[in-house]
């Protein structure tokens, strides 16, 4: 049987064509059950397992952000978005792996033509990475030498490059926005095995450590270069995502998988109200409370509302991929935007368990993986709230900014 990777992946010039798109989503729907089988034992290693990380490679689902000139998909952020959700139903971890590496990888097309043939030459690649806290690099004949820990490196298993965050050895300034990229190979590191946590443990976020790894100049992106901002110059330009701006879209694209993850909690919930008592009540079943279906109803309703909004961010990134203006305030609009998700989704989240009791919290059931993965990444620090409010209302008054211009 032909895989979704065997798809005929075009030239650069539009997004994937509806039927792609569709075919991608209807792919990630019919792996539910795989992914949910599979999902008690990535939480146990932590990382995906060995059948999952053979889907997801020949499938394709690592390569759908990439533009097509380099052998991905091009999928636009809506579409990408539809898949994830998919996939989130069965496993929000390894929704958030594919979101990862597509994100990084997508951003690696984005960086200088030296960059981009280094790691796509011979054909698409995979990259995760992390920025945060930064390694260094010291700079000597014909390259650099780069010395790192980094931790929260999901994907790490998935992918065969690493896109780190270095400063170069005597810098002295700030660490934001002094952060330099270079690009390893995943092979030249090794991982230590530090992701020991309560959420998104099947996503093997691990620390990756170069010690004394030399790389030619080609794989370094100074922080004063063009890389991530629109360069028509470039040999490798052309595709829609070219056009996009790198943390709306990483951003977007990581709140995604969480309306699936809730929507796969709400289902849970609703295929078990008519068969669970109100206890301590004479009520029975819970579909005859009126006070459980007024709170499965705003449940519900919270993540309608979060996918409404969330469309309606990836629809303006469509468009910017196709040309049109994105403004300071509009980016500053869709950061909050993109906040009100996260307040809606964790709101719903809380609500379920609720309503879904203490049975719920019972480690072998699937709502409390669900739970935990929510809780942990609506905290991931693009997620935080309180940030894109306060982004969002000093750009409405013309107060000075909190955050330059790119982070938004």
């Amino acid at each position: 049987m032909a895989t979704m990777a065997e798809i005929e992946v075009g030239v650069d010039g539009d997004f994937a064509d509806k039927a792609t798109a569709d075919a991608f989503v209807e792919k990630a729907r019919s792996l539910r059950s795989f992914l949910q089988g599979e999902a008690p034992a990535g939480e146990k290693r932590r990382s995906p397992t060995p059948a999952v990380h053979q889907m997801l490679t020949d499938e394709g689902f690592l390569r759908l952000l990439l533009p097509k000139r380099v052998g991905g998909f091009g999928l636009s952020p809506t579409d990408f978005c539809r898949v994830q959700i998919e996939i989130a139903k069965g496993d929000p971890a390894v929704s958030w792996v594919m979101q990862i590496v597509n994100g990084t990888s997508w951003i690696t097309s984005l960086a200088p033509d030296g960059v981009q043939d280094a790691i796509f030459g011979e054909g698409p690649q995979p990259v995760c990475g992390a920025y945060n806290p930064p390694g260094k690099a010291r700079k000597v004949d014909g390259g650099w030498i780069i010395n790192g820990r980094w931790p929260y490196m999901s994907g790490s298993r998935q992918s065969k490059w690493a896109q780190q965050g270095v400063v170069l050895e005597g810098y002295d300034g700030p660490v934001v926005p002094g952060i330099s990229m270079c690009y390893l190979p995943m092979d030249a590191m090794t991982i230590e095995d530090t992701w020991f946590v309560s959420g998104m443990q099947g996503t093997g976020s691990d620390t990756a450590i170069a010690k004394d790894v030399f790389i030619p100049d080609a794989q370094m992106v100074l922080m004063d270069e063009r890389a991530g901002q629109i360069d028509r110059t470039k040999r490798h330009f052309g595709a829609p995502s070219d056009l996009l701006p790198a943390v709306p879209v990483v951003r977007v694209t990581g709140v995604a998988q969480l309306i699936g993850a809730v929507e796969a909690m709400l289902e849970i919930v609703t295929a078990e109200s008519p068969g669970k008592p109100v206890l301590t009540t004479f009520i029975t079943p819970r579909t005859n409370s009126g006070a459980y279906m007024r709170d499965l109803g705003e449940a519900a309703a919270m993540i309608d509302t979060a996918r409404l909004i969330l469309f309606d961010v990836t629809a303006k990134l469509d468009r910017v991929g196709l040309g049109e203006e994105y403004t300071l305030p509009e980016k500053a609009r869709h950061r909050a935007a993109t906040a009100q998700i996260i307040e809606l989704v964790h709101g719903a989240s809380e609500s379920l368990m609720f309503q879904a009791g203490s049975s719920g919290f019972a480690t072998d059931k699937p709502i409390n993986r669900y739970w935990r993965d929510v809780s942990m990444a609506t905290r991931h620090i693009q997620n935080i709230p309180t940030i894109g409010y306060e982004i969002y209302g000093r750009n409405k008054a013309g107060a000075d900014p909190i955050s330059p211009p790119g982070s938004y």
